[in-house]
């Protein structure tokens, strides 16, 4: 891709918000232009979790652990905003993101923790990744899609065997905004305690709030920009739709819809409605799009080889990414969204993904070496 495509994939993006907002209505049209916005964003920063984490892990470098700290900080503040009005601008109810808490969960958050190091990216990555056109990562796209309809054809069995409950901050604090400020509290130790450990481990801190490419370099946002946008932009998708942007449930109704083509999970009563009536389906695309975008404008050239082994390492990970989060959500939906909605199973994604990751991480020598 380059920057003769810019103009096919601007005129793309048009149709496909023509056609939401002329199909389903204006917000269906809005959130997919945020969607866009996401996309483009995600790819222009190189905003990574995953790599993030595996460089944490292996090497103490929390650089962009602690960035992801600092769009969660802004989402802490901007969703408890959001979260304090009844209902959403377009009349939806102010929900936010909330799971339960249970076996379920723990296993689910484990599963994508160990998945996402195994695929090279979470479920933001697999989106934007696709849209630099990165052919591996539609394998792990395919195959997350198969995860979701594994994970889902078990679901009520599993959470009916096992107990499971809702856990918010507030509920700890006895207020909301006590709960709001609990969670900023945490992420400020948080974030001295990574930078604490690099410089324990390093001897330096590579800093994050300072210097002089603060917010641009080399032709491209900063990871802090790119973090800082994005948790503008998720804001406003809660301030729009009462809860915020997630990216599996738009994969499951598309591996759903796919599935049906081969006769499998034809009576399943969501096959009745559009495909596109899911708003996070329209985002998903349009975020591909703006990733795309982003690939041209920056002209850069894919260098990820492939071979049998990276192959095997994408279909697996894809799988548990897939499982797993059909119990507990992504990166976004498990750990971003629902730490800033006010709720503990945030945190404990986040630890439990953790741990998942060193497992992850262990697996992948025997496939990228």
């Amino acid at each position: 891709m380059n920057k003769k495509h810019i103009i096919p994939i601007i005129f793309l993006t048009i149709f496909l918000l023509l056609w939401l907002e002329q199909t389903l209505g204006i917000k269906w049209a809005l959130m997919a232009f945020i969607g866009f916005l996401l996309g483009f964003t995600l790819s222009f920063s190189g905003f990574g979790i995953v790599f993030g984490w595996r460089q944490m892990l292996t090497k103490c470098d929390s650089f962009y652990v602690r960035s992801c700290l600092i769009t969660i900080s802004i989402e802490i503040v901007l969703f408890t905003i959001c979260l304090s009005f009844g209902h959403a601008f377009f009349g939806g109810k102010m929900v936010g993101n909330i799971i339960p808490i249970g076996i379920p969960f723990i296993g689910g958050a484990f599963l994508f923790g160990c998945g996402m190091q195994l695929a090279g990216v979470c479920a933001s990555g697999t989106l934007y990744c696709c849209g630099e056109a990165k052919p591996r990562f539609w394998i792990v796209l395919i195959f997350y899609g198969i995860g979701t309809l594994i994970g889902h054809y078990y679901q009520q069995i599993i959470n009916t065997t096992f107990h499971s409950q809702v856990v918010l901050m507030k509920d700890l604090t006895g207020g909301f905004l006590s709960g709001a400020l609990l969670n900023l509290a945490f992420v400020g130790l948080l974030f001295v305690v990574f930078s604490r450990t690099e410089f324990k481990r390093t001897k330096q801190v590579q800093p994050l709030l300072r210097g002089k490419h603060l917010f641009w370099r080399d032709g491209h946002f900063t990871i802090l920009t790119g973090g800082i946008i994005i948790a503008l932009l998720n804001s406003s998708i809660v301030a729009i739709y009462g809860s915020a942007w997630t990216i599996t449930g738009a994969i499951y109704d598309m591996a759903l819809r796919c599935a049906s083509w081969f006769g499998l999970f034809n009576n399943y009563p969501k096959l009745a409605q559009p495909l596109f009536s899911n708003p996070m389906v329209g985002m998903f695309w349009a975020g591909v799009l703006g990733a795309a975008l982003s690939k041209c404008i920056r002209n850069k050239q894919n260098d990820n080889p492939i071979n049998i082994k990276i192959i095997m390492a994408s279909i697996i990970g894809g799988l548990l990414m897939g499982i797993g989060a059909m119990y507990a959500a992504c990166n976004l939906g498990g750990f971003f969204d629902g730490t800033a909605s006010g709720s503990l199973h945030g945190w404990l994604w986040m630890f439990v993904a953790l741990f998942g990751s060193i497992f992850g991480i262990k697996l992948r020598q025997f496939f990228y070496n």
